[in-house]
């Protein structure tokens, strides 16, 4: 029996071993504060500020529409048609300086009283916008019925004319820079710009351009 004494007198010894090392290990929250380095000196960060937007590209701006240009005669006509598509205030009038390249005219006549009778003929013929010339040189007595940018418009200008029974009238190259008035609409819909393209063509001399809205 002296072994089972020996026995349970190891199991004894080597119990009391594993209180006195378990009591004197270091308690692990304890280390937690101990590896704490500057604690005093934490501080909490506030969240980043959301980015502010991006600018919108110019490429995505709002587009206008110029309508023009016109001059005295033709703006009275050129208002109440636009004045049918009921835009309100997204369609106002703007002064343009224009470099005219092409003009429609009836060549130079002989005399004064020549170019007046070819007047009284053109507001027979319903003709209402015409500027006689009488200052000195090439084109004195000649009588100017429009000016155009391109020769496209001056062209239209000149078959609406036809129509109308005109037939000395011509197309030429005379570069001047004249003040008109066209107007703007701003972002206008598919439908109005298809209405718009059809007052173009009942204004043979005008012209439909995107412009950036001001």
């Amino acid at each position: 029996m002296r072994w089972v004494f020996l026995l349970l007198l190891a199991v004894n010894v080597g119990f009391g071993v594993f209180v006195y090392l378990r009591d004197k290990a270091p308690n692990p929250d304890a280390q937690l504060i101990a590896l704490q380095m500057n604690a005093d000196k934490v501080r909490i960060v506030p969240p980043r500020p959301a980015p502010a937007p991006a600018p919108v590209p110019a490429s995505v701006r709002a587009t206008c529409v110029e309508w023009g240009s016109f001059g005295a005669g033709d703006l009275t006509r050129g208002q109440y048609a636009l004045d049918r598509l009921a835009l309100g205030a997204r369609a106002r009038r703007v002064e343009v300086r224009v470099t005219a390249g092409y003009w429609v005219f009836i060549p130079p006549m002989r005399s004064q009283a020549a170019m007046e009778r070819k007047a009284a003929e053109l507001r027979d013929l319903g003709v209402d916008e015409y500027f006689p010339i009488l200052d000195p040189g090439r084109w004195r007595y000649a009588i100017s019925l429009g000016v155009f940018r391109s020769e496209e418009g001056a062209t239209r200008f000149l078959a609406q004319l036809r129509q109308m029974g005109v037939r000395s009238a011509t197309v030429g190259e005379r570069e001047q820079r004249v003040t008109q008035t066209a107007f703007v609409i701003s972002e206008p819909t598919e439908a109005e710009s298809v209405k718009l393209a059809d007052l173009r063509n009942e204004f043979p001399g005008s012209e439909l351009r995107a412009v950036e809205c001001r």
